[in-house]
Parts: C-alpha cells; sequence; structure tokens
C-alpha cells in the first residue's frame, strides 16, 4: 500500500469516526429530550414519595453508554491524528 493509499484509507476511517460521533451526539441529545419530556409530564402529578419524579432505570445507564462511546471515538480520533503525525 503506498503512502497516498494509507493516508486516503485513514481519511476514510477518520470520515466513519466523525459520522459516528455525530450520531452518538445526536443520540444523547434525543435522550436528553426524553428525559425533559418525562420530567414535563410528571411535574407535581408523578412524584414517588420523596418528591422525585420517576425516570426509567437504564436511562442513566443509557446516558452512560454514550458519553463512555463519545469517550471511545475521542480516543480513536487522538490516535488516528498521532498515527497520521508520524506518516
Amino acid at each position: 500500500m503506498s503512502l497516498h493509499e494509507l493516508r486516503a484509507s485513514l481519511g476514510v476511517v477518520r470520515s466513519g469516526v466523525t459520522d459516528t460521533a455525530a450520531q452518538a451526539a445526536h443520540a444523547r441529545e434525543l435522550l436528553e429530550e426524553y428525559r425533559h419530556a418525562l420530567l414535563s409530564v410528571q411535574s407535581g402529578t408523578g412524584a414517588d414519595t420523596s418528591g422525585q419524579p420517576w425516570l426509567p432505570p437504564p436511562l442513566a445507564r443509557a446516558f452512560d453508554q454514550l458519553d463512555e462511546h463519545l469517550a471511545q471515538l475521542g480516543n480513536v480520533e487522538s490516535a488516528l491524528n498521532q498515527y497520521e503525525a508520524r506518516l
């Protein structure tokens, strides 16, 4: 593989990482809208005995997973930058 082909392949990978990060960020925005909608619906009516509104337990884990994936994608981007700098 020539240097030109390698750089082109890295560009394709970088584009995929960028697209994936954008999709993950959008998914996080949608989850935030969902959480906000649940809280809006429950305001004053659906609170438990502690006064806290109910949120599905998997929701917090979904936020954590998305944040984890976004961090991993950032690490991939950093690794690509370092690899490309060595070329």
